[in-house]
């Protein structure tokens, strides 16, 4: 941000520099919202524009010049300061959004997961026992089930990363 900023007044010293040969300067807003300086005319899609003519002669107009530039300074400091400050606001605002997003994804698996495996247990319940199916296998099946359901609650990032 300091960068931008950094630039942004060295342009402005360098116009400056060179306002005694411009003559005229000219000043606009561009697409993105950012304040231009320039001694050549806008670019032809520029509708609105402002234009500072160069004073000569006396103290009293250098004095004048040189406000106007201090406050063209400023003004394009503050511009840059507000558009890296609503950047940043707006990329904060993007990420809470994504990691909102996740939450309720993360959360919707969890419960589909959940439920999948309640249904296993309900499933295995239903099951008839047999010769091939005792109640010491319905219970350890059930049990396994219900270790996946307590290992989803306490640890559902390494439950699904397994």
């Amino acid at each position: 941000m300091h960068r931008i900023s950094a630039f942004i007044v060295t342009a402005m010293i360098v116009l400056a520099g060179s306002i005694t040969f411009a003559g005229t300067i000219y000043t606009w807003t561009d697409a993105d919202g950012v304040k231009r300086y320039s001694n050549s005319p806008p670019p032809e899609d520029v509708e609105q524009y402002e234009t500072i003519n160069e004073l000569q002669g006396d103290q009293e107009a250098e004095g004048r010049k040189r406000e106007e530039y201090d406050r063209m300074v400023q003004e394009a400091g503050q511009a840059a300061d507000r558009h890296f400050e609503q950047q940043a606001e707006e990329k904060a605002k993007a990420a809470q959004a994504e990691r909102d997003r996740k939450m309720e994804t993360q959360a919707s698996r969890i419960a589909a997961e959940r439920e999948r495996l309640e249904k296993e247990i309900a499933a295995i319940n239903g099951r008839a026992l047999g010769p091939n199916f005792s109640p010491g296998q319905k219970a350890a099946l059930i049990e396994r089930v219900q270790e996946k359901i307590n290992h989803l609650e306490r640890d559902p990032d390494n439950y699904f990363n397994r």
